[in-house]
């Protein structure tokens, strides 16, 4: 009897010993827990696996805790007001990519860099010289492009119309008629409203988006009387003439 009390002694002694170990492993494994939990920077990944430990304050993250740039100009994503400039462009510190010479050309694309001030040119940034007759000086100003049966200008087109804009503050004088254009697919009639919608919706961007005067501009329609080429993608479009 003896002997089984010190036996059932000895086990309890036992229990308690593994019971110790127990609480000491948990005790570990909340310390891991706790490393692995804490975000010191709060940008949602945790400290253990966060490759950039200080991202500023709202700043959206991939997940290894970088923030995100995705068009690698060297703004942060949220911050970038031109969040997909083309790769290698040089930009401002809101991300807009640079026009050096004011001319409404991005750099990337202007293929005259050192255009004078206030000189008119063409999508290119090519300066249009002025022995050049009217009907070639407004065949350099950007079109506008329209999806079947649209009258929403395209982001991309927007780019274009700053160009246009960026033409008529520099030459404060200057006045615009805005022609549009369809294709012949539906009836005249039809065509003659979507053309004279397209040329308004061009207004409207040029107006409210770029501040430009409503009074320097004429809207026209020609319906499908112009067709310009046998891809009706390229009627579907509102074109520019110079008001005498």
């Amino acid at each position: 009897m003896k002997y089984a009390v010190l036996g059932v002694a000895a086990l309890a002694l036992a229990s308690c010993g593994n019971i110790k170990e127990l609480e000491e492993q948990v005790g570990t494994l909340k310390g891991d827990l706790a490393k692995v939990q804490a975000d010191s920077d709060g940008d949602g990944v945790s400290d253990a696996f966060d490759l950039e430990a200080n991202t500023p304050k709202g700043a959206l993250v991939d997940g290894s805790g970088r923030a995100l740039d995705l068009d690698g100009d060297g703004i942060r994503h949220e911050l970038d007001t031109d969040p997909f400039t083309q790769r290698g462009a040089r930009v401002d510190g809101s991300g807009r990519e640079l026009d050096s010479d004011g001319d409404g050309v991005v750099d990337s694309k202007d293929q005259e860099a050192n255009t004078p001030a206030g000189a008119l040119v063409n999508f290119q940034g090519k300066k249009i010289e002025g022995t050049v007759t009217t009907q070639v000086a407004e065949a350099f100003i950007p079109e506008v492009h329209f999806a079947t049966n649209s009258a929403t200008v395209s982001v991309e087109d927007e780019a274009k119309l700053a160009v246009v804009a960026k033409m008529m503050k520099t030459n404060p004088s200057l006045r615009l008629r805005v022609v549009g254009h369809a294709d012949a697919t539906g009836s005249e009639r039809v065509n003659l409203k979507v053309g004279e919608r397209r040329a308004k919706a061009v207004v409207r961007v040029l107006t409210t988006t770029f501040g430009i005067s409503e009074a320097r501009f004429e809207v026209v329609s020609k319906g499908e009387s112009e067709l310009l080429s046998k891809k009706n993608v390229h009627n579907r479009r509102v074109e520019f003439q110079f008001i005498q």
